[in-house]
């Protein structure tokens, strides 16, 4: 959320234009950003939380090897963006070539892993404080997009040494050190989500680059705007994943828990996902002119279709996490392959012609594609289809959510989102979806 606001700040200060240059830099780092982490954080949290003696034998190889990727990949990174682009987004790009440093060395996976999320909530949630004080402190306009790159430069790198600081207190090293027969075997077991994950950088943010090709860096402006609001649910989704891959490693597959804890985490998924599919279609003209100012309202429409896709994004995540505890990682990496190719040729056929509103659709048409072969992996490994008496009360309130909201045609948000929640709440209540339990804490019943 702090970071959400510090890009909303940002973009209304630097203009469509400037915040287009910032989001296209911010398309290529991505791919660099996961390259520095070797794809060894999900790997490495199941590794760690399977046996906890992992964090003091394998760790500071894993480390070590991804602090000396991050380093030649931030200089590959600044070098080639001053050789092969033009100003302003060469040096842009090789400004956010620095954050590199706070990514690879990013000891998130352990903290995870030990079922310990509390120091890399903190850490991040000071990272992204710092970074939102010294944009608020240091910006003054257009001219200041240097200055945005610092900022989240210092602020990615004290969350990083945080989690570090973290394991020191906790009497936990990792000093620096090659041992490569001992994490060989982990790299090589990483290199598939590796390839997965940079796959799916593809679907999450090509669009950004071809419309940056094919339009203009004030058009990849409007659609960084509307990708800053999917961002945020996307990081929430990942949160989510983190949390879960731990808990679905440790639960017994021969009891049939681990198939219960996958079952209830796509019903509580849909029940959240759904309501802001819906509600965020309906309201999304009016939240972009609220938060990114006038300015930014052809965001509205590409906004309202990206949207669409929360559902289907949520369902996916959940499923590859599990495919992922049960060591399917290549099979995760061709599902994700075939949804790049089917993306990419959508946005060459799409995005000239129709811009950022074909951009998002061929975004919602991918997500669609990967929950629909998720589902098809997934019943093939025993967990199969939650069917319509899990789900029939999440979607029967979001329905009526989105019926009120729109024959209320509230002018703003700041009735819009009210009536939906309350509506949305109070369906959930009546039909037994919502209870109380404990100490009278709601909890979702679905």
């Amino acid at each position: 959320m702090i970071a959400f606001l510090a890009y909303v700040y940002v973009a209304r200060l630097l203009g469509a234009s400037m915040f287009g240059v910032i989001g296209f830099a911010q398309a290529v780092v991505l791919y660099f950003a996961h390259l520095s982490a070797c794809g060894t954080d999900l790997p490495g949290m199941r590794d760690v939380a399977q046996s906890p003696d992992h964090v003091r034998t394998l760790a500071p190889g894993i480390m070590t090897v991804r602090l000396l990727v991050s380093v030649g990949l931030m200089l590959l990174l600044a070098g080639g963006a001053l050789l092969l682009l033009e100003m302003p987004e060469s040096g842009v790009v090789a400004l956010f070539a620095l954050t590199l440093l706070a990514h690879g060395p990013n000891t998130r996976f352990i903290h995870l892993g030990l079922q310990n999320p509390r120091p890399v909530a903190l850490s991040r949630t000071f990272g992204e404080a710092l970074f939102l004080a010294l944009v608020l402190a240091l910006l003054r306009g257009p001219e200041d997009i240097g200055l945005v790159v610092w900022c989240q430069f210092l602020g990615d790198l004290s969350a990083s040494a945080l989690m570090v600081w973290a394991l020191r207190r906790r009497g936990i090293d990792l000093p620096l050190r090659i041992d490569w027969e001992r994490v060989a075997p982990v790299f090589r077991r990483s290199f598939p989500l590796v390839i997965n994950i940079l796959l799916g950088l593809m679907i999450f943010n090509a669009d950004l680059i071809f419309l940056w090709a094919f339009r203009s860096t004030e058009t990849v402006g409007y659609y960084n705007a509307s990708y800053q609001l999917i961002s945020f649910l996307i990081n929430l989704a990942w949160a989510y994943s983190f949390s879960l891959l731990p808990a679905l490693t440790r639960a017994s597959v021969d009891s049939g828990d681990r198939r219960r804890l996958y079952e209830n985490s796509v019903a509580q998924t849909f029940a959240v996902g759904l309501p802001l599919a819906v509600g965020g279609a309906l309201l999304a003209p009016r939240i972009i002119g609220l938060v990114f100012g006038a300015e930014y309202e052809p965001a509205g429409l590409p906004l309202a279709v990206l949207v669409a896709s929360v559902p289907f994004m949520l369902f996916k995540d959940v499923g590859m996490v599990t495919l992922i505890v049960g060591g399917r990682e290549s099979t995760v990496m061709k599902m994700t392959a075939a949804a790049v190719v089917a993306n990419i040729v959508l946005n060459l056929l799409v995005i000239p012609r129709y811009g950022m509103v074909g951009a998002a659709c061929t975004t919602l048409a991918t997500e669609v594609l990967r929950a629909g072969l998720t589902a098809w992996v997934v019943r093939s490994d025993g967990f199969g289809f939650v069917g319509w008496r899990r789900l029939w009360k999440s979607a029967l309130a979001a329905l009526v959510m989105g019926l009120a909201v729109w024959f209320a045609a509230p002018t703003s948000i700041l009735t819009g989102i009210p009536l939906g929640v309350a509506v949305f709440v109070a369906v959930l209540v009546a039909v037994r979806g919502l209870r109380l339990r404990g100490a009278r804490m709601p909890v979702l019943d679905v």
